[in-house]
């Protein structure tokens, strides 16, 4: 039977050796709070959906500094919340922006 994150359990024995107890527990301890955080988001993401369009367009998650997210109305940020909004959107589609045309600037001298 194969888990979320792709580790594979059997369950054809009670019995556990002690040394495959630890593996198991100390390979996942990251993982877990990882899997947990993203399973979270994702249920607001779909809150979010299952709103009627006229709010759903108007509320978002916000992920903080802290990395910590929040539901938010677009329309009730203040002037520093949507000033930081944009400079991280601005950040983000350039940096996106400079990856694309580095690996295109890679492709086109690879074919010469």
């Amino acid at each position: 039977m194969e888990g979320a994150g792709g580790d594979i359990f059997m369950g054809s024995s009670a019995r556990f050796s002690s040394s495959n107890i630890w593996r198991n527990s100390t390979l996942e301890v990251f993982s877990k709070s990882s899997r947990d955080e993203d399973d979270e988001e994702a249920l607001k993401w779909a809150a979010l959906e299952k709103l009627p369009t006229y709010l759903r367009v108007r509320r978002g998650i916000l992920t903080e500094k802290e990395g910590q997210t929040r539901e938010i109305d677009i329309n009730c940020l203040g002037l520093i919340e949507r000033r930081n909004l944009l400079e991280r959107l601005v950040k983000i589609a350039e940096e996106d922006n400079e990856q694309f045309l580095l690996k295109l600037k890679e492709r086109i001298e690879s074919w010469t």
